[in-house]
């Protein structure tokens, strides 16, 4: 007899630990591919290419269930087309943008407010309950992103021109919040792999428009090995595998829990942007991080007030 699956056991909860931090390593590899390309791939049309790469990959391993759960999912449209606009335009082609104007740690520390967002976007949509401690530890995250977007000059805050790269970066996370909020919504029957796969495929049609302006209007995508490299890493390893984790991980744990682990990206971006990108940290990344993760602690171990008809 298998293992339960419940994440509130040690070993199952070990396991899907685990998996978390695989799928925020290898997201914060897409961090690095990006910086590293420099500029050399238009941002929307890599973004197009991997979902398409991702859609195919995963292809072959949904087909038989499309038959069977393809009448539910149209029936939940709405929520499958929300989630792919958060996830995929919002989300995710957001980064690529920024990462042509900001560096891959500044990237990773507003990247860590994430939990910050989850939480206020769970209480909007929701109404789920929230404590003193919560609402005062998503102010205090806040404080953090803007002290790293002022570059530790809050005073300034008034005359402030923002890199553009940092303002992407918070659309970013409000897409990807709204994404991991959302996941709840998706109707629990239909198999992981087709709602990753469905998500893909809608996340491709919503980006369509935007790929062919960039084309048009901005420059078009050149196929070349720097080019073909991207495309496939973001592809492969980011959008099936990264995805793939992230999504079982966030249906097991809950949304809330799994975006707490969001810093354990920031530490493999850094990592990785030291040794690779040849990116240095300054004293105003480390009172950043230490003011977010300060946020992200009061909010992850505040519980609200459970009223006594809610107990009942």
């Amino acid at each position: 007899m298998s293992a339960p699956e419940n994440p509130e056991s040690g070993g199952p909860l070990l396991w899907v630990f685990s998996l978390l931090i695989i799928s925020q390593i290898l997201f914060g590899s897409n961090q690095i591919m990006a910086r590293l390309i420099d500029g050399a791939v238009p941002p929307i049309g890599l973004s197009f290419w991997r979902w398409i790469i991702a859609t195919l990959v995963v292809l072959p391993f949904t087909v038989k269930y499309i038959r069977q759960f393809g009448p539910l999912i149209i029936k939940e449209w709405r929520i499958y087309v929300g989630s792919a606009f958060c996830l995929i335009v919002l989300g995710n082609t957001t980064i690529y943008i920024a990462l042509n104007y900001t560096t891959a740690i500044n990237g990773a520390i507003v990247s860590s407010v994430q939990p910050v967002f989850t939480f206020a976007l769970s209480w909007l949509l929701y109404r789920e309950l929230v404590s003193k401690g919560q609402i005062v530890g998503a102010f205090i995250s806040i404080f953090g992103v803007l002290f790293i977007i002022t570059r530790g000059e809050i005073s300034s805050l008034a005359e402030l021109q923002p890199n553009p790269g940092d303002l992407w970066m918070i659309v970013s996370v409000t897409g990807f919040s709204l994404y991991a909020v959302l996941l709840r919504k998706l109707p629990s029957g239909v198999p992981a792999i087709l709602t990753l796969n469905t998500i893909q495929f809608l996340g491709i049609i919503l980006l369509l428009p935007f790929y062919f302006w960039e084309t048009n209007f901005n420059r078009p995508m050149e196929l070349n090995q720097v080019t073909i490299m991207a495309v496939l890493w973001a592809g492969i390893i980011v959008a099936v595998a990264a995805l793939g984790l992230w999504n079982y991980t966030n249906r097991k744990m809950g949304a809330n829990k799994a975006s707490g682990t969001v810093h354990l990206r920031l530490v493999a971006i850094t990592v990785m942007a030291i040794f690779i990108l040849d990116e240095s940290l300054e004293i105003f990344h480390f009172v950043a991080f230490a003011i977010i993760m300060l946020g992200v602690y009061a909010i992850t171990k505040s519980k609200p007030k459970v009223t006594h008809a809610e107990e009942k």
